[in-house]
């Protein structure tokens, strides 16, 4: 088989097989003497005509499976977490209204309990100034009778002379 023939079956050639065993062949005139031919890449065909083996992807697809299912979780949860708090602030809202419900209901309690104690201390007051004015009246009307209790014991007095003072007279 000629060189040429034998590069040619070989679409892949080795350096050693275009060198030789020979390294001072390399240098030499055998290296000059051969002709190396390269098939067009049109004219390439695969050593092997069976497809070359797929890798198994399958761990790869287990894998993604189970991110998805974890994904699927993590948003049933965040739906969960989320429906839960949704719940809490309504409740706290609730809760917050019927605070200030009730708290303004105090204040109007509050308010009406006040109103009414200023309008006692009011009727109260009155009473102590009504009776205050008696009391002055009657300070009054009792000086003037002690008055004249005093001008009535004076009379009777020198109406009427002790006994003791008739006999030494």
């Amino acid at each position: 088989m000629s060189d040429i023939q034998s590069f040619r079956g070989d679409a892949y050639p080795r350096a050693a097989d275009l060198i030789g065993s020979d390294r001072d062949a390399v240098s030499g005139e055998r290296f000059n003497t051969r002709l190396r031919i390269v098939p067009s890449p049109e004219a390439r065909t695969p050593v092997s005509q069976t497809a070359p083996a797929l890798p198994d992807w399958s761990g790869l697809v287990d894998l993604v499976h189970a991110a998805a299912r974890h994904l699927h979780r993590t948003q049933a949860q965040a739906q969960d977490q989320d429906r839960a708090s949704g719940q809490a602030l309504r409740r706290a809202r609730d809760a917050v209204v019927a605070a200030e419900r009730q708290a303004r209901q105090a204040e109007s309690l509050a308010d009406a309990v006040r109103r009414r104690a200023e309008d006692r201390v009011a009727a109260a007051e009155r009473r102590v100034a009504a009776a205050e004015a008696h009391a002055l009246a009657a300070e009054g009307r009792a000086r003037e009778s002690e008055a004249w209790l005093g001008r009535v014991q004076a009379t009777i007095l020198s109406a009427f002379p002790e006994p003791n003072d008739q006999a030494a007279a």
